[in-house]
């Protein structure tokens, strides 16, 4: 490296394999190798030929300059070699400031599946970070469940440890008796980052409006914004700290196999609610593709009134755009029974939920994600609450 400039992925959160500098002053950043269970790996062989689920699309470097003028620097990140290339594409964030911000097309070079070149205008002396998605620390994540906890209705619940002695936690709207709970969760995917879009939903529920007060007496709201800490603290794409892949080992501690402490602490607490609908999020801060759904089939749900609920929400979400990707969710649907949108659903009748949004900004992501959830309560609630909305009392100020 230069005297004067400094690239590392030594931090919590950090995402990068091997830094090197060309004689040109060209900075190539390699993914972070990530492994997966032999399990994981030959099921992804069998049903999707090695596809289907993105590997090493995480990457997150800091970038110091100790000059005393300004600095360009050209660095590329190299994409990986297994099927999440698509999810590397531009834009890419700098953090400078205390906040994320998209790095103009005019310092990005793209080339499809291959790597993206950035060129980096850095202050005198600056620190910044480069990402692929505007990572969220953990620990900001955790200040900001416990500041909606200490003004808003919403009480932390603690869900058990990681393998690294992270705790994994929830927030919980609190104050009423409820019949019904709604569960809103982040991907245990940390190259997804969406604990933003999730506590967004937390917030609004403290905005004083009418709707809100009433969503508030009618469900219980809970969200799980940081599932996986230790994967995205060690700055991981699809597993934990421990080389496991949580998101898809509901199926396996279910049938009484080795499972993950992350999974088995999102299965205890599930188990302990048993949620009427449960929406995850993935998030990509990318504009190139229709938002995607995946709903369950109705094949999933014995009970008519559910199959009811079902369609009237399915119709409810499908009104957000008019452009969609939707992929149902069916018995047959490969690998299935491995993740926790079937199992809620067919243990505890969960109307379940995947939803990828893609969009660029965080306050963009973080809106839609309220659209989102309005849609999603008040279609739960029904018409006929609905229709019971008292009017407007209206005093002159």
């Amino acid at each position: 490296m230069s005297e004067v400039l400094d690239i590392d992925a030594e931090f919590e959160g950090g995402s990068a394999g091997d830094i090197r500098t060309s004689q040109e002053g060209l900075v190539e950043i390699d993914p972070k190798p990530e492994q997966v269970p032999d399990w994981f790996f030959e099921a992804l062989g069998v049903h999707f030929g090695g596809a289907g689920v993105p590997r090493e699309y995480a990457c997150h470097v800091r970038v110091a300059s100790d000059a005393n003028e300004p600095r360009d620097v050209r660095v590329r990140f190299n994409f990986t070699k297994t099927n999440g290339a698509s999810y590397m594409a531009p834009p890419y964030w700098i953090l400078r400031h205390g906040r994320w911000w998209p790095i103009p097309s005019i310092d990005t070079s793209f080339v499809d599946r291959s790597h993206v070149d950035l060129d980096l205008h850095l202050a005198p002396g600056e620190l910044v970070h480069v990402a692929n998605k505007p990572f969220a620390h953990g620990d900001d994540t955790f200040d900001e469940m416990q500041a909606l906890a200490a003004h808003g209705p919403f009480d932390i619940r603690d869900l058990g440890r990681t393998a690294g002695d992270r705790p994994i936690v929830a927030l919980e709207s609190t104050g009423y008796r409820y019949d019904d709970t709604i569960l809103f969760g982040a991907t245990m995917q940390p190259a997804e980052p969406a604990a933003r879009p999730v506590l967004a939903i937390a917030h609004w529920l403290t905005d004083g409006s009418a709707l809100t007060k009433r969503l508030l007496e009618r469900f219980r709201f809970a969200f799980i914004p940081l599932p996986n800490p230790d994967g995205t603290a060690d700055g991981r794409s699809c597993t934990n700290g421990v080389a496991e892949v949580p998101m898809f080992s509901f199926g396996r501690l279910l049938a009484g196999e080795s499972a993950p402490l992350e999974t088995r602490a999102l299965w205890d607490y599930a188990n302990e609610l048993h949620p009427l609908s449960y929406m995850e999020f993935h998030t990509h801060y990318q504009d190139v593709r229709h938002h995607k759904l995946n709903p369950m089939a109705s094949e999933w749900f014995a009970d008519d009134d559910r199959r009811e609920l079902l369609a009237s929400v399915d119709k409810a979400l499908l009104a957000l755009n008019s452009d969609w990707r939707v992929t149902t969710i069916a018995r047959d649907t490969p690998m299935c029974d491995a993740g926790k949108f079937t199992n809620l659903a067919d243990r505890f009748g969960t109307l379940s939920y995947c939803y990828q949004i893609y969009t660029i900004t965080e306050e963009a992501t973080c809106a839609h994600a309220v659209s989102v959830a309005r849609t999603l309560a008040t279609a739960l609630a029904g018409p006929e609450w609905e229709a019971e909305a008292p009017e407007p009392i209206v005093t002159k100020g």
